[in-house]
């Protein structure tokens, strides 16, 4: 069993993937403890199926294969479902972040008993400077419209770093009914409703690379998404397993 799983939803990615892993592995080699890179390809047609079927291993390297292209949060509930660490971080295949902040994850998870650790762009150690000015205007369109709709306004619902313990990631992404990129949002309004903290570590935006984000086609997927979360949001389905996997007892639920 892993100590550090680190999941990679890949969809149209083959001209980066493979430094991309090979950056990733010789962070996670530096840092030391177990590790595993589990890597999903979301049914890609420019061939990154075959570049992650060349770097899988029987060890630390794991692949698998949506038959379509099914959503960001369809990839990331396959990862997560395979993936076997203690703690189980996801981010975009072209790691958008300075890596260093996988570790702080880990550490509050693994060291502190975190339950849910959430990269935050938001905090002012966090440094997204980097990042083009119409991805950031979108971005901050979707934080506030997220943060209307969940009632709470301190989670950078889009940050593609996440973080959970093993436990409570194989109780919360079976319950995930968003298949898309708002998937985070929906997994932010379960865990708020169950009183599962979440805590918060700064990330520095490195060089972007080319997205595969068509923004016209984003917003409308983005407003359908938003609607069906606005319904889940009526809805009450039974959150016990999440206050298990986070320790939480009925009397004594964190405040978030």
């Amino acid at each position: 069993m892993p100590e550090l799983s680190v999941v990679l939803p890949c969809y149209n990615c083959a001209a980066q993937v493979d430094r991309s892993i090979s950056d990733l592995s010789a962070h996670l080699d530096a840092r030391g403890g177990s590790w595993e890179i589990v890597l999903v390809d979301d049914g890609s047609t420019d061939g990154t199926g075959d570049v992650l079927r060349d770097r899988a291993d029987e060890t630390r390297v794991v692949v698998r294969s949506l038959p379509e292209n099914q959503g960001k949060g369809r990839a990331v509930a396959e990862g997560m479902k395979q993936a076997r660490g203690a703690c189980r971080v996801f981010t975009d295949a072209d790691l958008p972040y300075r890596l260093d902040a996988i570790d702080r994850c880990a550490d509050e998870i693994l060291r502190r008993g975190r339950p849910a650790v959430f990269g935050n762009r938001l905090l002012t150690t966090s440094d997204a400077s980097a990042q083009p000015p119409l991805r950031r205007w979108a971005g901050r369109i979707v934080r506030t419209a997220m943060g209307t709709l969940l009632g709470r306004r301190d989670v950078d619902t889009q940050c593609g770093l996440k973080a959970f313990s093993g436990p409570l990631a194989d109780a919360l992404f079976p319950m995930l009914q968003i298949d898309g990129f708002l998937f985070d949002a929906e997994a932010t309004l379960l865990l708020t409703r169950a009183g599962v903290p979440i805590s918060f570590v700064p990330v520095e935006l490195g060089t972007q690379s080319s997205s595969t984000v068509h923004f016209a086609r984003t917003g409308l997927m983005t407003l359908r998404e938003a609607w069906r979360i606005r319904r889940i949001r009526g809805e009450r389905p039974d959150l016990s397993r999440l206050e298990a996997a986070a320790g939480l007892s009925s009397q004594g639920k964190a405040n978030t």
